[in-house]
């Protein structure tokens, strides 16, 4: 049985892929973010560095059955849904319930397709570091976030999807996610405190994710939703300079990894790596040793973005396959 696939490409080359009635999904990293009429396509305003990928590809097995309804787009091939929706702000200090109630519509959509199980959540909003009354605006993000999810999920602490939140330069709230059938198992990194474990100086309500998800797909196919990993030991953000946060960050990279391949069927391998990097740095150093680490043959897509800690100068997230599975 085949599985659906990811994998970047050139946006340049979309148009393409929108005759192809098995498209999920085409995530687009472009600024200025243009409207599409294809409901598959959703721009994220950010940059893309290099002469490499500058979008994101979801192929499903089968032809896809797309729609829209409620303002949120979804596509699925029968076996995972992927869905993505955006908010405006409608007041400087709303990004709390507005975060609430699109998460609250996106879970509720994903269950009357017949998807309960969001596996890996993307979240994109613009000023992530500042304040606004007070609050952070990444800690209002968390609140609200977590409001919606200590409602929607029974088991609150054993059924996180994967995420990651970003700072692009579009107003709005933004999200992307992944559903499927049947749930996942959660993972932690042994070298970090679980995210949703963080004391409250972190804020008055936990980041609530998973640092990886491992979904079986059966027959041997399996996949590891890696959620956005930074220079983070404990609960505590590590070093001050670039490199030394690289070092770190691959470090909780190799052990999310093998934490996840004790419970996995099979070995797991990286299938590509999506790496985000302060505005103001130069991702040059990083990419040669990315891929002396993980293989010159993984592919990389870097983009300029903001992190939800100010010290934080980059983060990286991914996907990683089992044998059965790595046709990607």
């Amino acid at each position: 049985m085949s599985l659906f696939t990811v994998f970047y490409g050139d946006a340049a080359d979309c148009r393409d892929r929108l005759r192809d009635d098995r498209l999920l999904a085409l995530v687009r990293f472009a600024h200025p973010p243009a409207t599409e009429a294809d409901g598959r396509i959703c721009t994220v305003d950010l940059e893309a560095l290099g002469s490499g990928a500058t979008a994101e590809i979801w192929l499903g097995a089968r032809p896809a059955r797309v729609a829209v309804s409620e303002g949120i787009y979804h596509a699925d091939d029968g076996e995972v849904l992927f869905l993505h929706a955006r908010s405006d702000e409608y007041a400087p200090d709303a990004l709390q319930p507005l975060t609430a109630v699109l998460y609250r519509r996106l879970f509720a959509k994903a269950r009357a397709l017949g998807y309960p199980h969001v596996l890996r959540v993307w979240n994109y909003f613009s000023r992530i570091n500042q304040e606004c009354g007070g609050l952070e605006r990444y800690r209002a993000f968390c609140a609200g976030r977590h409001q919606a999810l200590a409602a929607e999920l029974a088991e609150f602490e054993t059924r996180l999807p994967a995420a990651s939140a970003i700072g692009t330069r579009a107003a709005g709230l933004q999200v992307c996610a992944l559903a499927a059938r049947e749930p996942g198992a959660q993972i932690e990194n042994p070298r970090q405190v679980s995210a949703f474990r963080y004391p409250r100086q972190y804020g008055r309500r936990s980041p609530s994710f998973s640092r990886a998800i491992l979904k079986s797909w059966g027959e041997g196919r399996e996949h590891l939703y890696i959620s956005g990993t930074a220079s983070i030991v404990g609960h505590a953000s590590r070093h001050d300079d670039l490199s030394g946060q690289l070092e770190e960050t691959l470090a909780n990279l190799d052990a999310l990894l093998a934490e996840a391949e004790r419970r996995a069927e099979n070995p797991l391998a990286l299938a590509l790596l999506k790496i985000y990097v302060r505005p103001e740095l130069d991702p040059a150093p990083l990419r040669e040793r990315i891929a002396r680490t993980f293989g010159e043959r993984t592919p990389l897509l870097f983009l300029r973005a903001d992190i939800c800690r100010r010290e934080l100068l980059l983060e990286i997230e991914g996907l990683a396959t089992a044998p059965a599975a790595r046709h990607l």
